[in-house]
């Protein structure tokens, strides 16, 4: 072989490490590597190698580029990393309230969120093809295989769920020597105070009436009890404001829910720990001695980034033991999940609708804009607060049978509330009130009714609650 021939083989190989960045870029965002060999020119076997050394590459591009160069190379690659982050959030929680996903819902999601996460950035030549072979490739990279991607409502992970009860049955209940008495659930929810059904005039007027807000007002609950049912945790309120002006002159210490802010009405890692050290272990605790039970407690929640995973290592006035439910399950054997929460929220629009019908029914003699107006969130505390006493024993303690089976063979289980009668009570208390056309589809519909799908703001918070919580 001649020098010339040499020498145009050794310039074939040699390949930029910027060359080599954009290849893993455009194989990261889905692209074919026929496509990119074609464009850059590049032998599909090179395209290959580069891929395979995919990591070798990375670091030497962090190592050895200059600072500015690094910012802009990790402003290109860690676009996709932190999309992919949001999505594998964003799954789960659309899992978790059992939504409809599809191979196209999951790769339009992904598209959203990345043209989002560039705007923010100073480069925005970089591009994103959500292919079926990135789709694929995240699937893998995420353990994404049990999921329903069909187009059929998300099941969550039925085979973890039916796995799981022997476990905690076996490894976490008999080890640990629970009784029913001292093993709790909590879950949040979030609730609407001021929702109306659809077909009521105040819901249709407030997309016309500038200033009238019928149904925007959302806070965040966390409900929970043990298995035996027969102690039912302080409900804990997050709100958007600390000190709404209703609250002007109350002590939040007197009120029928623990009171805490966050401007979203989310609740984070923070608030989730300052409530577990500072109302469940001591409310648990005064619980034991009255009961004269052993002074300890088992925690079951699920693995939301707002549940810090040091709990069972914090110190406290009592040993607490934390476990985190397989991910995807919250559905199928979470307990709250299985009619407390739904009861509640029955209880809950029933008290306020026939506090409308006496309000306006009444001496008073409001008109329903007048009480809608003037119903305030310390109303709605308290309706909150007189709703969570309302769910039975027997309710807080049936829910319990697909996560503790052998718990729902004694003869003195309880079973949920029939949800259809409260809601029929509701139907004709909207009729008495004056609201027409108001069906049990629309009660029903508020009752269930599942958060809105997270937003890119809200995937951002989670995202940085998550990484913050994985480096504490």
């Amino acid at each position: 072989m001649g020098d010339n021939e040499k020498e145009k083989k050794a310039t074939r190989k040699s390949i930029s490490l910027k060359l080599k960045m954009e290849v893993i870029r455009r194989l990261d965002s889905g692209e074919r590597q026929t496509l990119i060999s074609a464009s850059l020119n590049l032998p599909t076997s090179t395209i290959r190698t580069i891929m395979k050394n995919k990591e070798k590459i990375l670091s030497s591009a962090t190592a050895t580029t200059s600072s500015s160069a690094t910012k802009i190379t990790r402003s290109r690659n860690n676009i996709i990393e932190e999309m992919e982050k949001r999505l594998s959030i964003w799954i789960d929680d659309e899992i978790d309230r059992n939504m409809p996903l599809s191979q196209s819902i999951i790769m339009e999601k992904a598209r959203r969120i990345f043209y989002y996460i560039q705007a923010e950035t100073i480069d925005k030549s970089e591009t994103f093809v959500a292919s079926r072979r990135w789709f694929n490739r995240f699937k893998h990279r995420n353990n994404l295989h049990n999921i329903k991607i069909t187009g059929e409502a998300a099941s969550g992970d039925t085979k973890a769920a039916a796995e799981f009860p022997a476990i905690l049955k076996k490894k976490i209940i008999e080890e640990g020597n629970y009784p029913p008495e001292l093993v709790f659930n909590v879950d949040e929810t979030g609730l609407f105070w001021k929702r109306m059904p659809k077909r009521t005039f105040l819901s249709r007027e407030e997309k016309r009436a500038p200033g009238f807000k019928a149904a925007k007002d959302r806070l965040t609950l966390l409900l929970g009890g043990n298995a035996s049912g027969d102690f039912k945790l302080k409900p804990l309120l997050i709100y958007h404001s600390k000190n709404p002006r209703a609250m002007k002159g109350i002590s939040k210490s007197t009120l029928l829910v623990i009171w805490e802010s966050n401007k979203k009405s989310w609740i984070t890692a923070k608030i989730f720990q300052d409530w577990f050290t500072e109302h469940f272990c001591p409310s648990v605790k005064r619980y034991c001695k009255i009961k004269k039970l052993e002074q300890k407690a088992l925690l079951l929640i699920d693995n939301a980034p707002s549940h810090p995973t040091n709990l069972s290592d914090l110190t406290t006035c009592i040993p607490v033991e934390v476990v985190f439910l397989p991910p995807n399950t919250t559905a199928l054997i979470q307990p709250m999940d299985q009619g407390v929460i739904s009861n509640f929220k029955a209880y809950y629009l029933r008290r306020t609708f026939k506090q409308m019908f006496e309000k306006t029914d009444g001496e008073e003699n409001q008109s329903i804009r007048e009480f809608w107006k003037n119903y305030n969130i310390v109303d709605a505390v308290e309706n909150i607060g007189l709703s969570w006493n309302e769910v039975t024993e027997r309710s807080l303690k049936g829910v319990w049978k697909n996560i503790w089976p052998d718990l729902s063979k004694s003869d003195d289980v309880g079973h949920s509330v029939d949800v259809d009668e409260i809601v029929e009570e509701i139907v004709k208390l909207t009729k008495q009130t004056g609201f027409e056309g108001v069906n049990v589809e629309d009660v029903v519909e508020i009752i269930q009714e599942a958060a809105a799908s997270l937003s890119n703001d809200e995937l951002k918070e989670l995202t940085e609650q998550e990484e913050n919580k994985n480096v504490d």
